[in-house]
């Protein structure tokens, strides 16, 4: 059985016999390329278990590395070295998967109905509207799929990552190969600039730093060595292991390939984020739970009625139970079924993408626009998230002082003061270098343009036009330095005060000593500005030391600091100083800084000297130095982030910070952003060891070796605290994480990051939002919304504009669902009280699909209502999008009011015609049964002795439709008003969205097109009538509005607990 450790687990070095490459009982073969056992070698060890790469032990320079038949043939059994794409599904699958909706079979259902109505009765009106349903059907499922199509390029975004060629030793000499024939027990070649091709354990290391932020979250270079790791230490704190895709600083080394493809760490990545499945959105639930709902009712009421009606009108013809059936169980059906309803809420979501668009939120999956509204936990990655992802210098120990923030200026650099050593020493013994202004502007250009490239697959999606204009307004500006970030912060610190360029001209470096991890310091040496102009004079000239590292090592090497009191400049070094220096060293690394010491040295040797440091025997000075200052270096908060905490804090949302960095570097950055409130009641799970006051502590900061062992009380008692910071994360750490909290405490999570090692969480969050600008392809494809200012306060203003949207939405569907009884009760006038309908089924039909989408659609603009952002996040199970007060108001209040309007203009108009409801003789009279105004034969009727011929009463009943169209369509322009607060009164919330307006002009062009148009009237049933409905419909207006602006101030001046409020609110 092979022993697999996923980049996350502790490597099974105690168990496994490194000499033999088998496990401590003998009997299990350890593979290699599974479990990477070398990094926990001695490299004779190494050199034993791949003869094949023919490792010289004596000089790994020389070593022979894999024949070419062996590296062939290894290719055949490993394969490439490049990542399995996922299997892809096909776009008809994806199309048809839409027509799966339980509402779209619904529709489907009744079209069908509706199509074999037609072929048996031969009513063409029925034929109208199979196909229109169908056309509905159509129209929604393709825009579904085309609001919800992702292309899902995580595999290749992985890919586009990774180098293209790479050296390596093969058959004695070095070669250039494709990546993609790298193979297990080739021997690599990587030097600074270059990408890791695959992963490798160091045989030779040269001062070699790699940088994989994007898949441990370490901001800083990690300094690599090709010392054996202890046994235990988990594979990303390896430092003899190189990652597929870190990028290499400052030196060189040689590794042997022990991972390639898909087991490498970010294969195992790759593999985590192609296997979390996506899950449905919380508005996905809750509209599949409406859906159920109104299907249930829909067939329920339907078959209720039509059995009903069959035997109260004793139909006992197979013609009349058909005209039953059509006129009655179909047109309740499509009553039931709010058919425009799918296409209003996409429009919403549309809508309000488009307005988090213009304030740099592009919106991917649409239906995750509302989910954020309801994020009660948010999950964020440090570097490039809460910090700028830059590391900048913050604060200076000079002089016995400290220097915060801010710049201060020698007058002179070639001054002994302690400001002109300092700027000498932080320019000079400084491996970053410029970047000229027109590389600059090319860099620039670049950046601009990948910004672009990003956002053009779902510019078409989510109304790209405002993000790019939104993106393309930042100022984007190209770095001025590059190289290692340390060094690059130094160089900017010191350019602004004094040129680097031409600090750099005027002492040119002569010898430099390169940092490495064991003497853990740089040096440079330089002649010094006196002796530039006095070499001609003089046999012996005046150079200069300079050195920079570690604090600790390079307090030891001096014996004098710098200070202005000093007539030459310098102090000797004392006790009391050194308390200030440990001091000021221990205040700057709890605060997670970076901390670099500098230090130089004065001394006079021939002009012509060669200048050497072979064997760690030096020429020149490396002790008794002189001491210059401190300087303190981190990632910095981003500005604005400290206030978005609090505002999700006000609004109920706690922030976690899920970090791969330091766990003192991620306390110190969530005290700075408000994150952890209390920095004297946290707890501090540092190691595998360390325990706390697990109950009483306000938050706490969880090292990554502490994560697994964690049981589900350990958990809940975390997850529970208002801020929590997860230090030392793995990818599949992070997972955890995700999981444990919306399994435990069944919440709403957000995951916010940049990297690679983001992704998994990412697609496993109920909204994965990553960095627009700077975050990785790969972060941006598996996240459902990207933040294009890489922004992290953009994601308050995203998850208010979630809850609007939330709120907006049910405002929309009790606007919708209103009506609904009033349709149900026009078909139960013809099935149960033998009366003719109170709309024909096209009506219905225009309804729901006209004169009502563009009202339904202008509350997407209509603004929140005041305390929005004060309020906790909705609880999933409580707060339902359809709850049972909003039924209750759509059904028996707003549809009963409605509905009592309607009757009115019905009565009113047969009224006008002479005819009494009791004229269309009810059930069981022997004559008259069939009178419902649809009879091609001429009617008497004895009380007016008055015969109806056939055109007679089709006009009849065409007003009789039209007076009750008119009444529910413009009812329900007045209750558009009262739908746009729920609380709040109309008269204060105001009438600004002026698309209302629009939307209700639009509705009553379409009742004006629909009820006088000629032509027209006769397919959809209608005919002209006089005022009498409209003077009905306003009537009915004016009592809704009364209703709603009594019932919200009693909702405003009620308690809490008033169970009114509570029923009905």
């Amino acid at each position: 059985m092979a022993i697999e450790v996923a980049v996350n687990n502790i490597a099974p070095c105690p168990d496994v016999d490194m000499e033999n490459g088998t496990s401590r009982d003998g009997n299990e073969a350890v593979t290699v390329n599974d479990a990477p056992v070398e990094p926990y070698m001695e490299i004779q060890a190494i050199a034993k278990i791949h003869p094949e790469s023919h490792i010289n032990l004596q000089n790994i320079e020389k070593s022979a590395g894999l024949s070419s038949s062996e590296a062939a043939n290894r290719l055949i059994n490993y394969g490439k070295n490049c990542l399995t794409p996922p299997p892809k599904t096909p776009e008809w699958k994806l199309l048809l998967k839409q027509f799966q909706n339980t509402f779209l079979i619904l529709l489907i259902a009744s079209a069908v109905l509706s199509v074999v109505a037609f072929a048996i009765a031969g009513d063409i009106t029925n034929l109208y509207l199979g196909l229109a349903l169908l056309a509905v059907v159509f129209l929604t499922g393709f825009g579904q799929y085309h609001e919800e199509r992702k292309a899902l390029k995580i595999v290749d975004s992985f890919s586009l990552m990774l180098a293209t060629t790479c050296r390596v030793l093969r058959d004695g000499q070095q070669q250039t190969v494709q990546v993609e024939n790298l193979v297990p027990g080739d021997l690599v070649l990587v030097k600074d600039g270059e990408k890791v091709p695959a992963d490798a354990v160091l045989l030779l290391c040269r001062a070699l730093k790699t940088e994989c932020a994007s898949l441990t979250g370490e901001s800083e270079p990690i300094s690599c060595s090709d010392q054996v790791s202890v046994k235990g230490t988990q594979l990303l704190e390896c430092k003899n292991l190189l990652f597929n895709s870190s990028l290499c600083f400052d030196g060189m080394g040689i590794g042997l390939v022990v991972r390639t493809g898909d087991k490498t760490a970010i294969g195992t990545i790759a593999k985590l984020a192609s296997n979390t499945q996506l899950g449905e959105s919380t508005l996905q639930k809750e509209i599949r739970v409406f859906v159920g709902l109104i299907a249930i009712v829909a067939v329920t009421m339907a078959t209720t009625f039509f059995v009903a009606s069959v035997f109260l009108q004793e139909a006992n013809s197979s013609t009349d139970i058909i005209k039953l059936f059509v006129n009655g169980f179909l047109i309740i059906i499509v009553a039931n079924v709010p058919q425009g309803l799918p296409s209003t809420v996409i429009s919403l979501l549309s809508l309000a993408a488009r307005n988090m668009a213009q304030r740099s939120v592009l919106v991917k999956r649409l239906d995750c626009v509302e989910t954020l509204g309801s994020t009660s936990i948010i999950c964020s990655d440090k570097t490039g998230t809460l910090t700028k992802n830059e590391m900048t210098v913050t604060d200076i120990w000079c002089n016995q002082r400290l220097v915060k923030r801010h710049r201060w200026e020698a007058k002179s650099l070639a001054s002994h003061e302690p400001q002109a050593l300092f700027y000498r020493a932080a320019i000079l013994c400084n491996r970053g270098q410029s970047i000229s202004e027109s590389d600059q502007d090319m860099v620039t250009e670049s950046i601009r343009e990948s910004q672009r490239q990003r956002i053009s697959n779902v510019s078409r999606l989510s109304w790209g036009a405002s993000v790019q204009q939104s993106v393309l307004s930042l100022e984007t500006n190209a770095p001025k330095f590059s190289g290692n970030p340390s060094d690059c912060a130094l160089l900017s610190y010191c350019d602004r005060m004094h040129s680097v360029s031409n600090v750099r001209q005027d002492y040119p470096i002569l010898f430099e000593v390169p940092f490495n991890s064991t003497n853990k310091w740089q040096l440079v040496i330089v002649k010094s500005r006196e002796s530039v102009q006095e070499e001609q004079d003089n046999k012996q000239v005046v150079y200069e030391v300079l050195m920079k590292g570690a604090p600790e090592v390079i307090l030891n090497r001096c014996i004098t600091f710098a200070s202005k009191t000093a007539k030459n400049g310098e102090n000797e070094m004392t006790e009391a100083f050194k308390e200030e220096f440990n001091k000021a060293y221990e205040d700057f690394a709890s605060k997670g800084r970076r901390v670099l010491a500098l230090c130089s040295r004065t001394f006079q040797a021939d002009k012509d000297i060669v200048f050497n440091a072979d064997n760690d025997i030096y020429n020149f000075p490396t002790t008794d130095l002189h001491f210059i200052g401190l300087v303190a270096i981190m990632d910095p908060p981003r500005d604005n982030v400290p206030d978005a905490i609090a505002k999700c804090h006000r609004a109920g949302v706690k922030v976690f910070m899920v970090t791969g960095d330091h766990p003192f570097t991620a306390k110190a950055i969530a005290t700075q952003v408000g994150l952890l409130k209390n920095e004297n009641n946290i707890l501090l799970l540092e190691d595998e060891t360390s325990e706390g006051e697990w109950e009483t502590c306000e938050g706490a900061v969880i090292h990554g070796s502490r994560i697994d062992g964690l049981s589900d009380e350990q958990w809940n008692t975390i997850l529970s605290k208002s801020g929590v910071c997860f230090a030392r994360t793995t990818p599949a750490h992070k997972l955890l994480i995700v999981k444990k909290c919306q399994a435990l405490l069944g919440a709403i999570v957000a995951v916010t990051g940049d990297g690679v090692n983001d992704a998994p969480a990412l697609k496993q969050a109920d909204v994965g939002v990553a960095m627009g600008l700077n975050g990785s392809a790969v972060a941006q494809e598996a996240a459902d919304i990207l933040l294009m200012d890489d922004n992290f306060a953009s994601i308050v203003d995203a998850i208010e504009e979630g809850r609007k949207i939330f709120e907006n939405i049910k405002k929309t569907i009790a606007y919708t669902l209103a009506h609904i009884l009033p349709e149900v009760v026009s078909a139960v006038l013809s099935l149960l009280g033998g009366l003719p309908a109170g709309l024909t089924a096209l009506q219905v039909l225009t309804i729901d699909l006209g004169t009502e989408l563009g009202p339904a659609i202008s509350l997407a603009y209509e603004k929140a209502e005041a305390n929005l952002m004060e309020r906790k996040p909705r609880d999933p199970a409580k707060d339902r999008l359809v709850s049972p007060a909003l039924m209750f108001y759509s059904y028996v209040i707003s549809g009963v009011i409605i509905t009592l309007g309607c009757l009115m203009a019905y009565w009113f108009s047969y009224k006008q015609n002479d005819l009494r409801l009791s004229d269309f003789h009810a059930p069981g009279f022997e004559i008259g049964d069939s009178f419902t105004l649809t009879a091609s034969e001429p009617v008497f009727i004895e009380r007016t002795q008055t015969t109806y011929t056939g055109a007679q009463q089709r006009r009849i009943f065409s007003e009789g439709v039209t007076a009750f169209y008119i009444t529910l369509t413009v009812a329900q322009f007045c209750h558009i008003w009262v739908c746009k607060t729920r609380i709040s009164s109309l008269f204060v919330h105001g009438f600004d969205n002026k698309l209302t307006f629009y939307g209700v002009g639009v509705g009553f062009a379409l009742v004006m097109l629909f009820c006088y148009v000629p032509g027209i009237q006769d397919i959809v049933g209608s005919a002209m009538v006089g005022w009498v409905p409209w003077v009905c419909a306003l009537v009915t207006g004016a009592v809704l509005w009364l209703y709603n602006e009594s019932s919200k101030w009693y909702f405003r001046h009620a308690e809490p607990d008033d169970i009114v409020f509570r029923i009905f609110a």
